[in-house]
């Protein structure tokens, strides 16, 4: 039986998941000023969470690496699906445009997880979800925008929400089953076939790094893929897909944290009232779990 002290822990998973998350544009920044391309990037991270993940495993736990489920594969695709093309779609909309369709996500997973893992969703998570998505929506500043002008970088961002949506109810599906680290791994390697075929100039960056690109790409694939996908996997766990990727949404208020303490850029009023908004629908979510059932699939935990 799962008690308020697990759901609990599954909630700060999630939590530091995002927090980890919220580190990447920073890295970003400093990985594009040492000369690197969004592509080159982007294989980077997976490349080295790969291999990071290869000697945790098989060098220090002594366990397999990959798994070999069918579900994991698909949630792998659907993983670096939504990577690219939430790529795609900054290269047409405006980052806060793009983060708002992205971060439409929680909703679709909410809709999804009624009808397949028919969760109950509670009053206070219908008004945690509302009042996530109404705090981005202030972040993004659409409120003035004019950036409503290309249908490609809108159908990028949706089809980047939808695939963040079904990678997070498939990764509740094979938990039940399978380990999150072997799951990270796997998804991480089936990136790296996915990415190197498309982008080859690109992936071609690992023969000429240079060492401050080498030590980003390490801590890129430390903070935003290794940490930050298996505390998300070990929090799904917990409290299920509804409520893990409502939480989640903490993620650009911890980017604006970092932004400012680390990069100087300041904070605006609309940014700060949006941030709370996102926080207190975070409290709503983690207030709900002492109430909520408990979804079968989610019941199994992992420890390390």
């Amino acid at each position: 039986m799962q008690t308020a002290s697990h759901q609990l822990k599954g909630s700060l998973y999630i939590l530091f998941s995002a927090l980890m998350y919220a580190t990447l544009p920073v890295l970003v920044k400093l990985a594009y000023a040492q000369g690197l391309t969004p592509e080159s990037t982007l294989f980077l991270r997976y490349l080295f969470s790969f291999l990071l993940l290869v000697v945790v495993l098989a060098g220090i736990k002594k366990e397999p690496v990959l798994t070999l489920k069918p579900l994991v594969f698909v949630q792998g695709a659907l993983l670096t699906a939504g990577g690219l093309f939430y790529f795609f779609a900054l290269e047409y909309l405006s980052a806060g445009l793009t983060t708002v369709i992205f971060f439409a996500h929680p909703a679709l997973v909410a809709l999804f997880g009624i009808f397949i893992y028919r969760e109950a969703v509670v009053p206070r998570v219908l008004g945690g979800l509302a009042l996530a998505l109404s705090g981005i929506y202030v972040l993004s500043g659409l409120q003035n925008a004019s950036s409503l002008t290309s249908a490609d970088g809108i159908i990028y961002a949706l089809l980047a929400c939808l695939c963040y949506a079904l990678y997070s109810l498939v990764g509740q599906k094979t938990l039940a089953d399978s380990k999150p680290l072997s799951i990270t791994a796997t998804i991480a390697l089936i990136a790296i076939f996915i990415v190197a075929p498309l982008f080859p100039t690109d992936a071609s960056v690992i023969f000429y790094l240079t060492w401050p690109q080498l030590v980003i790409a390490v801590l890129m694939a430390c903070l935003n893929t290794l940490l930050a996908v298996l505390f998300f996997l070990k929090g799904l766990q917990q409290i299920g897909a509804t409520r893990a990727t409502l939480i989640s949404t903490a993620e650009p208020v911890f980017c604006l944290i970092l932004a400012y303490l680390i990069l100087g850029e300041t904070l605006t009023l609309k940014e700060i009232i949006g941030s709370g908004m996102v926080l207190a629908s975070m409290f709503l979510a983690i207030r709900t779990v002492d109430h909520a059932p408990v979804e079968p699939e989610a019941v199994k935990r992992e420890h390390m």
